[in-house]
């Protein structure tokens, strides 16, 4: 019994001796893994392609979306309440400025414009006659006076006479506030008169036709929509990163799919002075002739801006720029294939190159592929200069034959 009891535990102690021992191989594996840095160790150098600082032109051109608006548009609508008899506009039609489109029943409105013309020929005409009696009047009151002077006439006539010059010239006062009161009822049934033809205030074209004759107006019932398309604007959202780049006067290339292969020519006109706090944008409107008439309020357009260009700027491909947080750096080959990271500024991107605005002092060979595997102090093979030494092996090794 004893005997079986030692088996067990001598197997026991072998089985724990060897899980010991894999537990310190692994152990040791993972930290000869964790040891080697990428592109160093038993995986070798990093196998990278690298390109150059060079000097090219840029150009930063955005491109943003936006929607075509008329330059105006407004509503025809009653002034005055009644019948519409008439309109002459359909959609499409163009209108030109103060050009008669409609009527509306005036039948009520010119009776009432008669009226209050007569009712001012009779304030007039009592004007006039109260005017002949002040007037009349006063000179009884002048030749009173010299006959209180000369002790013909008594005081009591000189006071009766002042009393109807005072009541003369009430009734003078009273007579001209009743014209005045009657000329403005005569001007406001003018207008209303007038408002019974229907007029447009600025040349455009009807996008809308609201009513048909014959319908019953209330006051400021809609008839027609006019928008102006001789001048067109764009408008589109921009963010706080372009809103100071884009300055009126700066100029756009508009595109839209309706018309496809043509390009329009605007400005930048003008600018919100406000974000939207939902979208942090603000709008920015481009305006464009639009002479021919081919663009539409509502199209969708592309809008392509220069936001700034240089003639002569210093960059690498963009393809090696490196983006952590926000920030730039690219790796850089020195002395013995080892790479050293480079935090950088960069300016105009087009997705090919990449400005660089500092350091200014950049140069030598950028890696810009596989520097992801890559960390400060890593070695790294070019891989053109190994094919090339390869070359140049097998054919020493071919002479050699």
């Amino acid at each position: 019994m004893k005997k079986k009891h030692g088996i067990v535990l001598t197997v026991f102690a072998i089985v724990g001796i060897a899980v010991i021992v894999v537990m310190q191989m692994m152990s040791a594996q993972s930290k000869s893994a964790a040891a080697a840095a990428p592109g160093q160790g038993a995986r070798g150098p990093v196998a990278v392609e690298v390109g150059a600082v060079s000097v090219r032109p840029m150009v930063d051109i955005r491109e943003f979306a936006g929607t075509v608006k008329a330059s105006y548009t407004y509503v025809i609508s009653a002034k005055v309440g009644g019948r519409l008899l008439s309109i002459n506009k359909r959609i499409g039609d163009a209108v030109r400025a103060n050009e008669l489109v409609g009527r509306i029943d005036d039948t009520e409105y010119k009776n009432a414009l008669d009226e209050a013309q007569t009712q001012v020929r009779v304030s007039r005409a009592s004007l006039q006659e109260s005017e002949a009696q002040l007037s009349h009047t006063e000179r009884e009151l002048t030749r009173a006076r010299g006959l209180v002077d000369k002790g013909i006439a008594s005081q009591a006539e000189l006071d009766a006479l002042q009393t109807q010059v005072n009541t003369q010239r009430s009734r003078h006062e009273l007579a001209k506030a009743q014209l005045e009161q009657r000329q403005v009822l005569l001007d406001r049934a003018k207008t209303n008169f007038e408002h019974t033809q229907l007029r447009a205030s600025q040349a455009g074209f009807v996008a809308q036709r609201h009513v048909d004759g014959g319908t019953l107006l209330p006051v400021g019932g809609p008839i027609l929509t006019v928008v102006g398309l001789d001048t067109v604007f764009v408008e589109l959202a921009v963010t706080e990163r372009d809103y100071q780049s884009l300055q009126p006067g700066k100029p756009a290339t508009i595109t839209t799919d309706a018309i496809p292969g043509k390009t329009f020519e605007g400005v930048v006109y003008r600018k919100a002075p406000f974000f939207q706090s939902a979208s942090r944008t603000a709008a920015v409107e481009i305006a464009l002739r639009n002479m021919d008439m081919a663009l539409k309020p509502g199209m969708f357009a592309r809008i392509n801006i220069t936001l700034s260009s240089e003639g002569a700027a210093r960059v690498i491909p963009a393809a090696a720029l490196v983006e952590k947080e926000g920030k730039y750096s690219v790796f850089v080959v020195g002395d013995s294939l080892k790479v050293r990271s480079v935090p950088v500024q960069v300016g105009i991107n087009d997705g090919q190159y990449a400005q660089v605005l500092s350091p200014a002092d950049l140069d030598g060979q950028i890696v810009t592929l596989g520097q992801h595997l890559l960390r400060s102090g890593s070695v790294v093979t070019i891989a053109g200069e190994r094919q090339r030494e390869q070359a140049a092996s097998e054919q020493r090794q071919g002479k050699g034959r």
